[in-house]
């Protein structure tokens, strides 16, 4: 059968045994699977425009609405088609560009790439001269060493001989890694990237000046089978392919990113010499194909933590033959590479003073500094903040609420690109719980209050009018729709935010105490990522999810993830850096610590 997604206009064929989510799959469509499939969370509505398929589910009639049913809304994960099918992808399924714009290097960064190019004439050989074209090379570029891979060693001759010894070498330290014909010493690129759970960033850049060149952003495609890492272990331990066939999947982004920018460019990938990457612990064992079960149970054992250093042509991509991917090194089980990286780019260890760092995505990961003293945590908020556990949540994406203000009766709302509301992403989600602590609509307890007791607690009239009762559920509306899709905020809603806020902060406290800091010796907090970038301050003092500091003190630093991939690319003593820091960094186990527990319980409250 075959399958039409509209508006991509991408297709596939399927057979009667695989799902709608299975042909999004095929197709190349990114798909909410934020439950993996189990039906749970409602997240891959899609519409049939055309074709027929099997009756709704227990799943289906529980959690699509009866105007959705009436328009040919389904979920991907539970429909199979009986005939050829049209389908239509509601926005919500789009990915966010947001963390392109967030590459900003440190002041006083200077680039010292690993990388270097070098244009020379070889002299012919003669009777006189009959050193190998290999010495000949060594000593014309004055190495006293220098390695040599067998497949270039194949080539040189052929490169030499082509403009009669007019070449330049390509050196990674003393490594001999490419040999040019002619002058192409201007022609050095390398490519970082972070590989986000939810969203993966590509960074080109110039090695040979430091400039960087571009910035592409996709939606991870690993998030079909699940919108956490758990769920994306769980499906590896599923099948005997599964672990291949989720590292082809980042793979292939990989290669796709690589394509966009180098032909955007008008670059050769063959002058691509150097590549960084950084992740969570889970996604760096993903993309290497090394199975991450250990992670998922006690006592979360990561099979590598070290840095890995693979040639990229063993890892299918198209670049130089020569070139390297640095894979940085991960700090502990749930601690990975990405806030290594951040380590990296707010320099904590060489800041004097407390600060905490903070990288708020599917878990809440930590560092928290002290005087050169560097202790991490990873802390199990859930996806809450990326929209996956909000009945209305979404990513960062068109239509996406990203803030709220409630002032006097009025609800206030942004929009990402100031389009039609279409769901609520992390901002927004915070903002709303804030705006309606503040309006006395959520208790501090976390207790939604009925339309009667909002009327009786002196609330403005049209803000109670907006409380409803939907299938036993209390909800806040935030946004009214025409076709009476409202979006709102639930009671379970609240719920969620109190537990990934809880969590969030229980670690940064049990942190603190460990080295009896309190709060008002606190000197900053770092917020990195697009969720940090973006999020207000003021609201995430109002629910508790910071600890109590001036706003002044509260530094957004943008994607410091993928910053410290780029530095790791762009010089060699940075790379060799975070390597060194990262030995340092004392790691905290939370789900073993008794004040965490104690202090996660006491979070609970806004």
């Amino acid at each position: 059968m075959k399958i039409l997604f509209q508006p991509d206009n991408k297709k596939c064929e399927i057979n009667e045994e695989e799902n709608l989510l299975k042909a999004a799959e095929k197709a190349g469509v990114l798909i909410d699977g934020s439950c993996g499939g189990a039906g749970l969370c409602g997240k891959c509505k899609v519409r049939i425009v055309s074709g027929f398929a099997n009756d709704l589910t227990d799943e289906e009639e529980r959690i699509l609405s009866d105007q959705e049913k009436k328009e040919g809304y389904r979920l991907a994960c539970k429909t199979y088609a009986k005939e050829d099918m049209v389908l239509e992808l509601p926005g919500i399924h789009k990915g966010s560009g947001r963390k392109k714009n967030m590459t900003v290097l440190p002041e006083g960064f200077r680039p010292n790439s690993l990388i270097v190019k070098v244009h020379e004439k070889v002299k012919k050989p003669s009777m006189k001269d009959q050193r190998s074209d290999y010495d000949r090379i060594k000593d014309t570029f004055g190495k006293e060493e220098m390695k040599i891979d067998r497949k270039l060693l194949m080539k040189i001759h052929e490169v030499l001989d082509e403009k009669r010894g007019d070449v330049t070498a390509v050196f990674s330290g003393d490594v001999l890694i490419g040999l040019e014909a002619g002058d192409t010493s201007d022609l050095c690129y390398g490519m970082a990237f972070d590989i986000g759970t939810t969203t993966v960033v590509a960074m080109l850049w110039d090695l040979k000046n430091g400039e960087l060149m571009d910035v592409t952003a996709r939606t991870n495609p690993q998030s079909i089978y699940g919108a956490d890492v758990i769920s994306r272990i769980q499906y590896c331990n599923e099948g005997a392919d599964h672990l291949s066939h989720m590292q082809k999947k980042i793979l292939d982004c990989f290669q796709d990113m690589i394509d966009e920018l180098t032909g955007k460019n008008q670059i050769n990938p063959e002058n691509i010499y150097d590549l960084t990457a950084v992740g969570n612990t889970t996604m760096s064992h993903l993309f290497l194909g090394v199975h991450p079960k250990s992670l998922a149970r006690t006592p979360f054992a990561p099979v590598f933590c070290k840095s890995v250093d693979t040639p990229a042509v063993e890892l299918g991509l198209k670049v130089n033959a020569g070139a390297n991917l640095c894979f940085l090194p991960n700090i502990a089980g749930h601690v990975g590479a990405d806030i290594s990286a951040v380590l990296l780019a707010t320099g904590l260890k060489q800041k004097e003073g407390a600060h905490i760092a903070i990288d708020i995505g599917t878990n809440g990961e930590i560092l928290l500094a002290d005087h050169g003293r560097i202790l991490a945590c990873s802390t199990a908020a859930g996806p809450a903040f990326e929209g996956a556990a909000i009945e209305m949540g979404m990513r960062a994406a068109d239509g996406a609420i990203e803030k709220v203000k409630i002032e006097e009766s009025e609800v206030k709302l942004q929009t990402i690109e100031g389009k039609e509301p279409i769901g609520i992403c992390g901002s927004g989600l915070i903002d709303a719980v804030a705006a309606l602590l503040k309006a006395g609509i959520v208790e501090k307890s976390g207790r939604m209050r009925t339309k009667e007791a909002a009327l009786e607690a002196n609330i403005p009239p049209e803000l109670a009018e907006r409380i409803v009762e939907n299938e036993g559920k209390l909800a806040f509306i935030l946004a009214y729709k025409e076709d009476g899709k409202h979006i709102w905020l639930t009671q379970q809603d609240i719920r969620e935010v109190q537990l990934a806020k809880g969590a969030i902060y229980a670690g940064m406290k049990t942190m603190m105490k460990m080295i009896d800091l309190q709060e008002k010796d606190l000197d900053s907090i770092i917020l990195a990522g697009a969720f940090g970038n973006y999020i207000d301050k003021e609201s995430a003092l109002t629910i508790g999810l910071l600890p109590a500091v001036s706003m002044e003190q509260i530094i957004s630093v943008g994607n410091a993830a993928g910053v410290g991939a780029c530095m790791a690319l762009l010089s060699k003593e940075a790379r060799q850096q975070v390597i060194t820091e990262v030995k340092t960094v004392e790691h905290v186990e939370l789900s073993v610590n008794m004040d965490f527990q104690e202090e996660y319980m006491l979070a609970m409250n806004f």
